[in-house]
């Protein structure tokens, strides 16, 4: 195993609209865990709703203090504990954003996020550190490899944005058959139809409040450079007609 670092900077979100730095120390890895640089994380609405703003969560899902910020990193492996079956040394990865038991019926049939294990389901950046330092510990299991076609930001947003998104799509079945409204177009509204639209959705059609995130989403393509695809075929502006306007 390389020789790591043995403390870090890292962000942590008091619950009252700030950010605070603290140093941290890194432990030493343990069987079946990796240290990862931090290459990108991003920001969840969850963080800002339940962690920035304010501390909203209980019991074993509550946001343990000052525990790292980030669970939607992605960054490149430099070192690795005992027992690895899969990671090595510079493997490009992106963290799965619940870390869980490995054993229960919802681990067992890759539902982390479902872990029944309230000793052992810990969610990055909640109540185990996360993404908002230059490193993060994490086990090998909550793992998957980062192609080299995509970047480390894109790997970021695949780690829990759309990665909802797709297991959302999945359950429902979307195919060429299909029409989908999508109400809300942030980042995960427009992750929903990037995917829709890759699965075969006929017809797509978003409805938002936000005047900016009206005029985006009108504007984006499918894939950035080729007009010739649009993201959504209608772009409606949150009102009081909207029923009729997506039955017209």
């Amino acid at each position: 195993m390389s020789e790591q670092p043995e403390k870090m900077v890292g962000a942590y979100l008091p619950g009252d609209s700030t950010v605070e730095f603290k140093e941290y120390e890194i432990p030493e890895l343990r069987h079946g865990e990796v240290l990862i640089r931090t290459k990108a994380s991003t920001i969840c609405g969850s963080d800002i709703r339940c962690i920035y703003n304010e501390h909203l969560g209980k019991g074993p899902e509550a946001y343990q203090h000052e525990m790292v910020a980030g669970h939607e990193p992605a960054g490149q492996v430099v070192a690795v504990g005992p027992g690895m079956r899969e990671f090595k040394e510079g493997d490009r990865v992106v963290v799965y954003h619940i870390s869980g038991c490995g054993l229960c019926n919802d681990c067992r049939r890759g539902y982390q996020i479902s872990c029944t294990s309230e000793k052992y389901r810990k969610a990055y950046g909640w109540q185990r550190h996360g993404g908002m330092a230059p490193y993060i510990v994490a086990e090998e299991k909550d793992l998957v490899h980062l192609p080299e076609a995509l970047t480390y930001a894109d790997g970021a947003q695949v780690a829990c944005g759309f990665g909802t998104v797709y297991e959302g799509l999945e359950k429902i079945g979307i195919s060429g058959n299909d029409a989908v409204l999508i109400t809300g177009l942030g980042p995960v509204g427009l992750a929903a139809a990037m995917l829709c639209r890759c699965l075969g959705a006929n017809n797509i059609i978003g409805i938002e409040a936000v005047p900016e995130r009206v005029e985006i989403a009108r504007k984006l393509p499918l894939r950035m450079g080729d007009d010739s695809v649009k993201l959504f075929d209608t772009v409606l502006q949150a009102g009081p007609n909207n029923v009729e306007d997506v039955r017209a």
